[in-house]
C-alpha cells in the first residue's frame, strides 16, 4: 500500500500473530530503527524513533496503515531520543499513555533543555579523562543537533521493572536491564518467550555504557550493571529478541554468551594497555580504538571514552589495576608492591 510518497507495505513487517514490526531505514551506522506494534483490545506501540515532521508522518502512517487511530499506551525501552523523541507527538495524536522507567523521566520530560543541561556536565568531566580540549569544542558541537530530535513527553505513569502490562491481546512483563541507561527496559511475553529488547540485545553490536555524572548511587559508569542485566536474561527462557536497531534474534542465549565474553575480552585489553602505561582514559580508549582519531572530532570520541572508562572501573573495582586522581586528573595505574 503507498500513501503520498510513502510505500507503508515495505516497512510495516508481521514478526507473530497481531504483532508488527515498523522497520525505518535511516542514513546512519545503525542502518534503522524499529518499532513494534500489538494488535488487539489494547493497541500498543513499544517506541516511537526521534523526534521530526517526516518521520511523525511515517509513523502515523504505519498506524493507520495497520487500522489504528488511536492507541492504549507508548511503551518506552528508554530515553534516548532515537527511542523516545516523538513519543510526546504520538500520544497526543493516539490519546496513548506513556510508560516509562522512573529512572528514565527527567530526560523524557525535560526533552532538549535538559539534555543540552547533560551535554554541559559530560563536556565538564571530559578533561578529567584527559581529554584533549582542543577537541572538546568540537565533538559536543556535533552532537548540538541531536537536541532536535526529542519534544518533552510526560509520562502517564512509571515502571521500576516486574510490572505486567496488556499489550494488544498479550502481556508484558517490564524487564529492567540497567547499563545502557539507569531505566533500560526490556518487555517480555512469557508464553512464547518473546523479548522486546531496546538498545540491551542487539544481533550485531553491544551498546555504550552511560556515564553517570554527577554519580548515581555512587556510579560513574553503567558498564557493570549492562554486564549484571546481560546475566539476568540468561535466567528468561527467551525464544527471540527484537531490538531497537537490526535484525531479530534467533539465537539469544548465543548472543548474550557473545556479548559477556566480547566484555571480558575487552577487559583484558584495557588491562593490557594500562600495563603498556597508557593512564587516562582517552589514552586507553585510543589503544582500544585506534581508528577514533583518525576521523573528524564526533561523537565517536564521546563513545569511546564511556567504553574505556567503563572498563577501567570494572578492572579497578576488581582490584586489578588502581586509580590515583592527580589534581583534576583521572589516572589508572598498575599495581604495585
Amino acid at each position: 500500500m503507498r500513501s503520498g510518497r510513502f510505500d507503508y507495505s515495505s516497512i510495516v513487517k508481521p514478526i507473530g500473530d497481531n504483532i508488527y514490526n515498523i522497520d525505518i531505514p535511516i542514513p546512519h551506522d545503525l542502518k534503522n530503527f524499529n518499532l513494534y506494534v500489538l494488535l488487539g483490545k489494547e493497541p500498543t506501540l513499544i517506541d516511537t524513533g526521534p523526534y521530526h515532521p517526516t518521520l511523525e508522518e511515517v509513523v502515523t502512517g504505519c498506524l493507520n496503515y495497520l487500522g489504528v487511530d488511536s492507541l492504549s499506551r507508548i511503551l518506552i525501552t528508554h530515553s534516548h531520543m532515537d527511542h523516545c523523541g516523538l513519543a510526546g507527538r504520538i500520544a497526543h495524536i493516539t490519546g496513548a499513555e506513556v510508560l516509562a522507567h522512573e529512572l528514565e523521566r527527567e530526560r523524557m520530560e525535560g526533552g532538549r533543555e535538559h539534555m543540552a543541561g547533560e551535554y554541559e556536565r559530560y563536556a565538564s568531566i571530559a578533561p578529567s579523562f584527559g581529554f584533549p580540549e582542543e577537541m572538546l569544542r568540537q565533538v559536543f558541537e556535533s552532537m548540538q543537533p541531536w537536541l532536535d530530535l526529542i519534544k518533552p513527553c510526560p509520562l502517564s505513569s512509571s515502571l521500576q521493572g516486574g510490572e505486567l502490562i496488556p499489550a494488544g491481546d498479550y502481556e508484558l512483563e517490564a524487564i529492567h536491564t540497567p547499563g545502557h541507561t539507569a531505566g533500560h527496559l526490556c518487555y517480555f511475553e512469557r508464553k512464547r518467550g518473546l523479548l522486546f529488547s531496546g538498545d540491551h540485545l542487539m544481533r550485531s553490536i553491544t551498546p555504550n555504557p552511560e556515564l553517570y555524572w554527577p554519580p548515581r548511587d555512587g556510579r560513574i559508569t553503567g558498564l557493570g550493571q549492562f554486564i549484571e542485566s546481560l546475566q539476568l536474561l540468561k535466567d528468561y527462557e527467551i525464544s527471540r529478541a527484537f531490538p531497537g536497531h537490526g535484525r531479530a534474534i534467533k539465537q539469544v542465549a548465543r548472543r548474550i554468551g557473545f556479548n559477556l565474553l566480547h566484555h571480558e575480552r575487552r577487559l583484558e585489553s584495557t588491562r593490557e594497555a594500562v600495563m603498556e602505561g597508557n593512564s587516562t582514559v582517552w589514552e586507553v580508549a585510543v589503544k582500544l580504538f585506534p581508528q577514533v582519531p583518525g576521523q573528524p572530532p564526533g561523537v565517536d570520541y564521546f563513545l569511546a571514552l564511556k567504553e574505556a572508562l567503563g572498563h577501567l572501573v570494572i578492572l579497578e573495582e576488581a582490584g586489578a589495576i588502581a586509580r590515583k586522581d592527580e589534581r583534576d586528573l583521572f589516572r589508572f595505574l598498575p599495581l604495585t608492591g
